[in-house]
C-alpha cells in the first residue's frame, strides 16, 4: 500500500475514535512504553507532544511520568522554526509554557534548546508503519529530517494505535525506520522484523 492510501485510511480511523476508546488506547500503550523501556538508559529524551485533535498516541502522561519519577532525565520537546520549516528540541519540565502552533500542536516556549546528537531516545508520532519499521507521518518530512541529524545510536520508537502493515511501496531514501514501535497490544522491534 502507498504511503498516501495508508494515511488517509488510518487518519479517517483516527477521526472516527471516541474519546474514550482514544484514552483506553493511549492508556495501553503507556503502559506497555513503561514496561519496555527503563528510562535510567535515556538521559536524553525528545518526545512528540499529542495533539488530541488529530488523535496521535498521547505522550503527555509519559512525559509526567518521567519528570515526577525519573529526575534525572532530561525531556525535550519539538517546536517547528524557520523556512522551510525544522525541529528543534527544547527542554520542557513542569515550569514550561506552551503555545499552539498553526497545526494545532503545542510547543514550548521557554527551556534550553537540545541539539539532536544529543538524544539517546527520540519518540516519534506514527500514522501507520509497516513490518521492515518504516513509518508513516503527516508527509512533510520533519522527523526524517531531525533523525538524519540525530545520533546513529539514538533509540527511535513510534506511538502507534494499529499494527504494522506488510509493507509500504513508496519508501524511499530519506525515510528513517524506527528501532521499536508501541502499539496497545504489543511492541514491535522493528530489527527483528527486517531480519
Amino acid at each position: 500500500m502507498t504511503k498516501a492510501l495508508l494515511r488517509k485510511q488510518c487518519l479517517a480511523q483516527r477521526q472516527a475514535m471516541n474519546k474514550t476508546t482514544y484514552r483506553k488506547l493511549s492508556q495501553q500503550i503507556q503502559e506497555r512504553f513503561f514496561q519496555y523501556f527503563n528510562m535510567s538508559y535515556y538521559p536524553y529524551t525528545h518526545t512528540y507532544l499529542a495533539c488530541y485533535e488529530r488523535r496521535e498516541a498521547d505522550t503527555w502522561g509519559i512525559v509526567r511520568i518521567v519528570l515526577q519519577q525519573h529526575q534525572g532525565v532530561v525531556v525535550a520537546a519539538p517546536k517547528l522554526v524557520g523556512q522551510p520549516k525544522q525541529i528543534q528540541s527544547y527542554c520542557i519540565d513542569t515550569q514550561t509554557s506552551f503555545q499552539q502552533n498553526a497545526w494545532g500542536i503545542q510547543e514550548p516556549t521557554n527551556g534550553d534548546l537540545v541539539p539532536p546528537h544529543t538524544f539517546h531516545l527520540v519518540i516519534l508520532p506514527v500514522i501507520a508503519f509497516d513490518e521492515q519499521g518504516y513509518r508513516i507521518g503527516y508527509g512533510q518530512g520533519h522527523y526524517d529530517r531531525y533523525l538524519q541529524q540525530a545520533s546513529p545510536d539514538a533509540t527511535r520508537v513510534g506511538l502507534c494505535f494499529e499494527d504494522p502493515v506488510p509493507v509500504i511501496q513508496d519508501i524511499n531514501a530519506q525515510d528513517v525506520p524506527l528501532d521499536f514501535c508501541v502499539t496497545p497490544n504489543q511492541v514491535f522491534a522493528s530489527s527483528l522484523l527486517r531480519r
